[in-house]
């Protein structure tokens, strides 16, 4: 039997295969349905039918999910579909919605403005807000949201900075951005003003030392950007730097409330909060995962993947997956362990990665070293979540110490 004969034959089992719905239904937070792991044991591909109808091929090993995410016949529009962004749609000029070239252009003017010494910045000002932040709760006393007091402040704060957001407009750009990405509000109305507000604020730049401004700099140059492409990244970062670090704070947090001899650990210092953020990086469940389009057809898996068919790669699949990683589901930091997903992989890594880990470590460092009794304020299963989109959000997380 030739290789193309087992590869179609594969793929007719396969379709011959009652249809899975996905997401998977679930009953915890931080952990992903037992399905998920029965699924991955079971076969390394399975077509799925998702919540709107829509079908998709979901890879779920580790090996699998890194090729997927690495190969170039995999993109992130449909083939032959270009959208262009214009001032009252930034959303089609975001950079990880964007393929080769256009992406390569675009990634390489925005990395040379992300640098080391601006988080290294950032952190000083990470600090400072984290700092306040906790005073603020202790203040308070009691039971405090840390949701609502210290998660959702940090990161919108830090993407301020980031961005070059005048102090007397935060306030404004945060109520957008709560409304938009929290799903508080009126959400045509406030994409609308938010989108405006930033197309104004790149108008204005350079004005000072922040991405913006550098990047507003060196619009002139060859492969700089212009100032929508300016615009449009803004909305970008705002989007992967805001709430998905708010939720990796409040997981992270119940996933060690969850945990009593890791939390021990943290709170008396005996491992590096840096090892541990990287266990809590790798267990942060989704509800779905990073969706690619096949640009030809391509075999995955012993698969055949035809030309505008839809491959799911399951990061948190990936990243407990027994056959990469020894007590997969456990957290064990300085354990010796393949690189994980968390921020993807690939040309669409995450280009905020070191961010968003920085952040981390400030937050929960900062957090058990002034507050070492911190710990939840009811059981677990009294926690509000609801679980919709890309992600499971943690809507209220009571504490008390």
């Amino acid at each position: 039997m030739t290789e193309a004969k087992e590869v179609t034959d594969v793929r007719q089992e396969q379709l011959a295969e009652p249809l899975t719905d996905y997401p998977f239904a679930r009953d915890s937070i931080i952990d992903p349905a037992p399905a998920l792991a029965r699924l991955r044991e079971a076969a390394p591909i399975r077509k799925v039918r998702m919540a709107g109808g829509a079908e998709a091929w979901l890879v779920t090993r580790y090996r699998d999910v890194r090729e997927v995410l690495n190969h170039p016949a995999f993109g992130t529009q449909y083939p032959g579909v270009l959208p262009a962004a214009d001032e009252n749609n930034l959303a089609a000029g975001f950079m990880f919605l964007k393929d080769p070239p256009e992406h390569t252009r675009l990634r390489r003017s925005v990395s040379r403005a992300f640098t080391a010494r601006r988080i290294a910045e950032l952190r000083e000002r990470a600090t400072e807000v984290t700092d306040d932040l906790v005073t603020a709760m202790l203040a308070e006393g009691g039971v405090v949201d840390v949701q609502e007091a210290f998660a959702y402040p940090l990161p919108i704060a830090i993407v301020s900075e980031l961005l070059g957001i005048p102090a007397a407009d935060r306030s404004r750009f945060r109520g957008w951005a709560d409304v938009v990405l929290r799903s508080t509000g009126d959400f045509g109305t406030a994409f609308g003003d938010l989108q405006r507000f930033v197309v104004d604020l790149v108008a204005a730049k350079p004005d000072g030392g922040d991405l913006l401004s550098d990047l507003a700099q060196q619009s002139g140059e060859p492969d700089g950007l212009s100032r929508l492409e300016i615009s449009s990244m803004a909305m970008g970062l705002l989007m992967a730097g805001y709430v998905t670090t708010a939720s990796a704070i409040a997981h992270g947090l119940l996933r060690l409330f969850e945990n009593p001899p890791v939390l021990h650990a943290v709170r008396t210092g005996a491992v590096p909060i840096g090892e541990v953020v990287e266990e809590l990086l790798r267990l942060q469940d989704e509800e779905v995962g990073i969706q690619r389009i096949a640009q030809s057809d391509v075999d995955i898996c012993g698969v055949r993947i035809a030309s505008g068919e839809t491959v799911i790669a399951s990061r948190v699949g990936a990243n407990r997956d027994p056959a990469e990683f020894t007590e997969a589901d456990a957290i064990v930091p300085g354990a010796r362990r393949s690189p994980h997903l968390a921020f993807g992989h690939g040309i669409h890594h995450c280009l905020g990665a070191a961010l968003a880990r920085m952040e981390l470590t400030v937050a929960l460092g900062t957090l058990f070293a002034r507050i070492p009794g911190l710990r939840l304020a009811g059981p677990p299963h009294e926690v509000r979540w609801r679980a919709e989109g890309m992600d499971v959000s943690i809507e209220r997380l009571p504490v008390t110490w």
